[in-house]
């Protein structure tokens, strides 16, 4: 396996002859990992937002045009392999990103290089297979609310919401303390919170039913299983040990076993961890050394790629000149 470094210093060796080395590279091994999945569909979703500081990095719902892309006369596999890194988005654009992928494919593994964080954490629940490393994660689930210009958890605005009504019926004195806080929060965002946290929950239920728990049989056993994994990625049980405290919480491929997930270890397979890892490398290097916030990749060279826009500042004008005077 090529390490950064290694990648970089090549990188710098060849690119002044081959301004696409980074693709090409980048395309070898995601043709390598096809191979190794049995020619499966591969198709590498990642964003910079470890790099970059952008709105663009989050899944949104221009994704699937991406994913179109990538499909568009793709073979005839019903098998995908889809290689993940994002920090999450809207959690519509992600319903309806996994939706047009299981109308696709019969079978979807979803590999971690490092992170598929909220939505991403969701797309990979929606698979048949995880394949994770040692240092891949996933993240919990529970929706993320805009007020003003802050972000709070769904999670978060319910419990303060629980509290107050606790405090308040337990002393009334406290209602004062809390009027401020209950007033900026206002019933509709608790009413939002709510709602935000049982489609979360409810669209992973579903997808967990339909692909990776359908191998048990007994329906009733199925869907206390998928609830339980849902409820714990949807941080329902916050105050316990080993329970989710914060939305950027790690989930690694240890609790993720104690869930239930199926799951396979990247360093079980050295040759396919060699290709995932290099890809994820060369990933890194497309976002630090291009404009590139966000790409959507396949094994048969499709691309699709936003970048950073960029502010045109057009050039000062000539200063005018006098009028021309004949002599």
């Amino acid at each position: 396996m090529a390490s950064w470094s290694e990648l970089l210093i090549a990188l710098q060796a060849d690119a002044q002859n081959d301004p696409n080395w980074l693709e090409k590279k980048l395309q070898a091994h995601l043709i390598a990992i096809s191979t190794h999945r049995k020619n499966a569909t591969v198709i590498f979703y990642a964003s910079g937002f470890l790099q970059k500081a952008a709105d663009n990095v989050l899944i949104n719902r221009e994704d699937i045009n991406g994913f179109m892309n990538a499909l568009y006369k793709a073979g005839k596999s019903k098998k995908l392999t889809l290689i993940l890194h994002t920090p999450g988005g809207d959690p519509n654009a992600v319903e309806s990103i996994v939706e047009y992928l299981h109308s696709k494919f019969d079978y979807i593994e979803v590999i971690v290089p490092y992170l598929a964080m909220s939505g991403g954490a969701m797309i990979s629940l929606a698979s048949d297979l995880l394949i994770l490393g040692r240092q891949s994660q996933l993240g919990p689930i529970d929706p993320q609310l805009v007020t003003g210009n802050k972000t709070h958890s769904a999670r978060a605005i319910q419990e303060g919401f629980s509290k107050a009504k606790e405090d308040i019926e337990s002393d009334t004195r406290l209602a004062h303390l809390w009027a401020p806080i209950l007033q900026n929060m206002g019933p509709s965002l608790v009413l939002e919170a709510n709602k935000a946290l049982s489609y979360s929950k409810e669209l992973v239920v579903n997808w967990l039913n339909k692909r990776m728990l359908q191998d048990i049989g007994d329906e009733k056993k199925r869907k206390e299983k998928a609830d339980t994994i849902a409820a714990y990625f949807n941080a329902e049980y916050t105050s316990g040990h080993d329970q989710i405290h914060v939305h950027g919480q790690r989930i690694g491929a240890t609790k993720l076993k104690e869930l239930g997930i199926k799951l396979k270890l990247l360093e079980d397979d050295q040759s396919l961890q060699n290709d995932v890892l290099t890809a994820y490398h060369l990933m890194t290097l497309i976002f630090e050394m291009t404009p590139s916030l966000k790409f959507i990749a396949s094994d048969a060279g499709k691309r699709w790629i936003k970048q950073e826009q960029q502010v045109l500042i057009p050039a000062a004008l000539p200063a005018p000149q006098p009028p021309f005077n004949n002599p």
